[in-house]
């Protein structure tokens, strides 16, 4: 398991660095993004380290994803991160990428 904090990804193109910057600003606000693991009644499994690096209690923090998604250099790319709910902390943006299957033509 990984421990110590994890740094934000760098973006690798603009289209990356304005996908990053809606999602920070969107997290901010809360708005355009949704919890999609962690719970009270089960933790994440890197909530130990969260709690040991940025505090709280395990049941927390939860993972987080945006709701904006680009196609960029043939994958579908959204930006995830770590949520306390309590302190409404985020931490630790990364890309999500998602290549898309193709379907071959030689029949």
């Amino acid at each position: 398991m990984t421990t110590g904090r994890i740094p934000d990804e760098i973006p690798t193109n603009l289209q990356e660095q304005l996908l990053m910057q809606d999602a920070k600003a969107a997290a901010a606000q809360a708005i355009n993004c949704k919890e999609i693991l962690g719970t009270p009644q089960e933790p994440l499994r890197d909530a130990p380290r969260l709690v040991a690096n940025y505090g709280g209690n395990l049941e927390d923090w939860v993972k987080m994803a945006s709701t904006q998604t680009n196609i960029i250099n043939g994958a579908s790319v959204q930006i995830h991160w770590f949520r306390n709910r309590q302190t409404l902390e985020n931490v630790e943006f990364k890309f999500k990428r998602q290549y898309l299957k193709t379907i071959s033509t030689n029949l």
